[in-house]
């Protein structure tokens, strides 16, 4: 480990989720991360903070619900 920062492996093998997600995550910039040399490392927090997150969102996580804010208005039929 490296200050706050972890390898992408050692962050799959702590926090459940395989390498490539990580990656994937690090380049949408969901996951904050640091390049050292060739070496992509995360920060802790960062990932701490995202796995909290889904586990708040449980199974909405899979679903379109995870990006839409809880307090939207009701959709009725017949309006239009």
């Amino acid at each position: 480990m490296v200050g706050n920062f972890i390898s992408v492996k050692e962050a799959s093998e702590r926090y459940g989720y395989s390498d490539s997600h990580i990656r994937n995550m690090l380049g949408k910039g969901i996951l904050k991360g640091e390049k050292f040399a060739s070496v992509w490392m995360v920060d802790c927090g960062s990932m701490e903070k995202y796995q909290d997150r889904m586990k708040e969102l449980g199974e909405k996580k899979h679903g379109l619900w995870a990006k839409v804010p809880e307090k939207q208005p009701a959709f009725s039929r017949g309006q239009g």
